[in-house]
């Protein structure tokens, strides 16, 4: 679960309009009314500015298969958010949250922005002012918070952007179910037998990013919250409340599928529909995000073609895409809420086996008391809803000759500072998924290369191209222990030449080694160890 932030919140009802904006906010037009099905009804069929592909062999679907296999590395993302161009759900009404997954709106309100922010002189909280990065009059403070324009630098603890892409917080490649994000896959029978009445599902391949919130939103509870029987609070049936609007940028790739062909899972699925050319796939973006650097896939627009390493998500055009969803505990009172921690996942880089990455995340603390959190061995407090920045280290193993994507989780301990604070839970374990680019250090390969002796010699025997593995770049390309029938043994010399060079591309070593001929007397010929060295260079 992700945060949003205060002024993209209040700028969305001014949002310009969109030509072609993905219509995801069906959950939305709901919000007021008693009794909606469990399951939020699926959006029309043909957005406007939703595509055709008219083949799916064809280059509009490499990005889709690319797409299916980057998927498994964001199996451990946290994603819970509610898809929604249209800025029309209300930040604080509540939401019902099925065995399932499902979210369903609920007619009330638990949950009101907070209204308060930094006094420029004293730096101190003022109630009932507006938040942080927004004008009296509501115009955005900051060039980095209107669309289209880039932002300059990230939030403190976040990666810089490169040039004239937006810091993001969150990315995320899997499965949308109608407006819910599912997961890296997802089991369609599932999705049929959880109570709801619909008998059609909106299914997408979803490839996202938001950006990084300048002026993090934070909720207070409403009248409905009131003290549950058994402790905590309850809000009428709501297990859950919208938060901010996120913005960001999306592409999709869409399909319906119905109650008769919900068999096996949405990935299967999809890659069933690709590999037929199926022309119920069509494809939809949403603001404008960049993809390059899938693993092992080429992808439509990379640099070089064929791309390896990294899934690597640039926006270009951040509009308003989602919105965060917490629990309706988070808004008790003495509730101790968990953290934000920013960008998920935390992307280590390319980093060799045997060698150590680090990276930065920014951890927001959303509770109204200072937390103490604990990393290994070291130990942050945070004032209440302060933020710090958070190292987490990973040393990769392996043995792969080639790009390999890893994820694993590491964990924070979250703590009230004051022991006596009568908070709830008292302590909160919090994963933090966490990927990086490997493989071995370098490849080597080395291999005698001969003609045969005789007056004329097929100098072609002596002449190699060798390629360096999938994620590898030419670090070395050198003849070693060279012999020549030159009266010295040279091999540049009375007619003989070797070499060794870099191909064009930097991704092999080209051998070459030539000399005299006769056909009266005399024997000629050459021989070498061609010795090629290649060192990891998977895209980030």
């Amino acid at each position: 679960m992700r945060g949003g932030g205060a002024a993209s919140a209040r700028r969305g009802g001014a949002a310009p309009a969109r030509a072609g904006a993905l219509l995801l906010g069906a959950l939305a037009s709901a919000l007021g009314c008693p009794g909606p099905p469990e399951m939020p009804p699926a959006p029309p069929r043909r957005p406007a500015g939703a595509a055709v592909l008219p083949d799916c062999k064809g280059t509009g679907c490499s990005q889709a298969e690319a797409l299916i296999a980057a998927a498994r590395a964001f199996s451990d993302v946290r994603h819970d958010y509610l898809l929604d161009t249209s800025s029309a759900m209300v930040p604080g009404r509540g939401l019902s949250r099925s065995a399932a997954g499902a979210f369903s709106p609920v007619g009330v309100a638990c949950a009101q922005p907070k209204t308060e922010r930094a006094s420029p002189a004293s730096g101190t909280a003022t109630p009932g002012a507006p938040a942080s990065g927004t004008a009296a009059s509501g115009a955005p403070a900051s060039a980095a918070a209107i669309p289209g324009v880039a932002a300059t630098a990230a939030a403190p603890g976040a990666p810089a952007p490169g040039a004239g892409e937006r810091a993001i917080d969150f990315r995320y490649v899997g499965i949308a179910v109608d407006s819910v994000l599912v997961g890296a896959d997802v089991d369609l029978p599932a999705y049929f037998s959880a109570g709801g009445t619909l008998d059609r599902r909106r299914l997408r391949l979803v490839a996202m990013a938001l950006v990084a919130d300048e002026d993090p939103q934070f909720f207070d509870p409403t009248e409905s919250v009131v003290p549950a029987p058994g402790g905590g609070c309850a809000c009428g049936r709501a297990t859950h409340f919208i938060g901010a609007v996120k913005r960001g940028a999306m592409l999709a790739y869409e399909t319906d599928v119905t109650a008769g062909e919900a068999h096996g899972t949405a990935m299967a699925l999809f890659k069933a529909r690709i590999e037929a050319g199926d022309r119920r796939v069509t494809m939809t973006s949403v603001g404008e995000l960049a993809i390059e650097g899938v693993e092992g896939a080429p992808v439509a627009g990379a640099k070089g073609g064929q791309a390896f390493g990294a899934l690597r998500l640039e926006v270009k055009k951040a509009v308003p895409l989602a919105y965060a969803v917490y629990p309706v505990a988070d808004v008790c009172r003495f509730s101790l809420p968990e953290p934000e921690i920013a960008p998920v996942p935390l992307d280590l880089g390319v980093v060799p086996y045997g060698a150590t990455g680090t990276a930065q995340a920014l951890l927001t603390n959303r509770a109204p008391v200072d937390i103490r959190v604990t990393h290994g061995e070291r130990t942050v407090e945070v004032p209440a809803h302060g933020s710090a920045e958070l190292s987490f280290s990973w040393t990769p193993e392996g043995e792969t000759a080639g790009c390999e994507r890893q994820t694993r989780r590491d964990t924070f301990v979250v703590q009230p500072k004051d022991p006596t604070s009568p908070v709830v839970p008292r302590e909160r374990a919090v994963a933090v998924p966490l990927q990086v680019t490997t493989g071995m250090p370098t490849f080597s390969k080395h291999e005698p290369i001969a003609t045969e002796t005789g007056r004329s010699p097929d100098y072609g025997r002596a002449s190699v191209d060798w390629t360096c593995p999938a994620g590898y770049v030419v670090e070395q390309c050198e003849p070693q222990m060279s012999s020549c029938l030159s009266s010295t043994g040279s091999c540049n010399a009375e007619g003989y030449r070797l070499t060794a060079e870099a191909t064009a591309d930097g991704r092999g070593c080209a051998f070459r080694c030539t000399g005299p001929s006769s056909s009266i007397w005399g024997d000629h010929g050459c021989a070498y160890t061609a010795a090629m060295v290649c060192r990891l260079g998977c895209s980030k």
